[in-house]
């Protein structure tokens, strides 16, 4: 089973994503905040990250670059979601996903970085 971390602060958008991509066969695993994804325990390293921009404490860009500085998790897929029109460079990132999205986008997105 394909497994993917979360990051999205919004607990509607959250739980929708992950209503969803249970659905679709995948583990889901959801953190509300940076603090929290960072206490996440390294020894299941998850095949997707899916990461909001806008944080409460901090941005999902900055994440996703510690993310693709780590050997561990270099090479998993990081897709960014953003509700920022202005946030075309997403360096580091492998997709940019703009907010609102249509679900049917989403799952087919994370399919083919899987």
């Amino acid at each position: 089973m394909k497994i993917i971390h979360i990051l999205e602060d919004d607990y509607n958008i959250r739980e929708l994503i992950q209503m969803l991509l249970e659905t679709q066969g995948y583990k889901v695993e959801v953190f509300a905040n940076i603090n929290e994804f960072w206490k996440m325990e390294n020894e299941n390293v998850p095949d997707l990250f899916l990461l909001d921009y806008m944080l409460p404490d901090g941005n999902g860009l900055e994440v996703c670059k510690n993310l693709k500085s780590t050997d561990e998790t270099r090479d998993v897929p990081v897709i960014l979601m953003s509700a920022h029109p202005n946030l075309l460079n997403m360096e580091g990132a492998d997709a940019l996903l703009p907010k609102p999205f249509d679900v049917d986008e989403l799952v087919q997105l994370i399919s083919s970085h899987i």
